[in-house]
């Protein structure tokens, strides 16, 4: 038991050495070095998936240990991809204030939406045990996010 909590230690520890990464990977386009909250939502659920897949390597917790472990942070997906979907409706409500042209405007909107719909079929896979599936997802979300960042990063 004590090595979990090493583990998780050791993964608190790099989670708080990695902030200034992510903060320059994801930093919203106003250029005030702060993460777009979808972006540290996005990480939250990758690292999540990563402590998850540790469990499985874990040599000492019981099938039980591993099963109310592994259903907390199913939980914390499920939370998550619920905030996500609110963020990205937020998005839409962003696009008066970027002085987009109509064809920019579409775009961005249908990026959103994607991005909402990639965060329901994630809390969807969570709630029923898909969770082989959640990387799938998770990439297509990160694919996501990546399109509207390239696209729209400079407003």
């Amino acid at each position: 038991m004590s090595r979990v909590f090493l583990a998780i230690l050791a993964a608190i520890t790099f989670c708080g050495c990695s902030a200034s990464l992510v903060q320059d990977e994801f930093s919203d386009s106003r250029g005030n070095d702060q993460p777009a909250l979808h972006a540290v939502q996005d990480q939250e659920l990758r690292e999540l998936m990563d402590r998850m897949n540790g469990l499985m390597l874990e040599r000492f917790m019981t099938e039980h240990e591993m099963d109310v472990v592994r259903g907390k942070y199913t939980r914390q997906i499920i939370e998550t991809a619920k905030t996500l979907q609110i963020t990205a409706g937020s998005l839409v409500d962003k696009i008066p204030s970027l002085n987009l042209t109509t064809d920019e405007a579409k775009a961005f909107r249908n990026l959103a939406r994607k991005l909402s719909q990639h965060a329901k079929t994630l809390e969807a896979q969570a709630e029923h045990g898909g969770l082989n599936a959640i990387p799938g997802t998770l990439h297509e979300m990160k694919s996501t996010c990546m399109a509207c960042h390239t696209l729209f990063r400079r407003f």
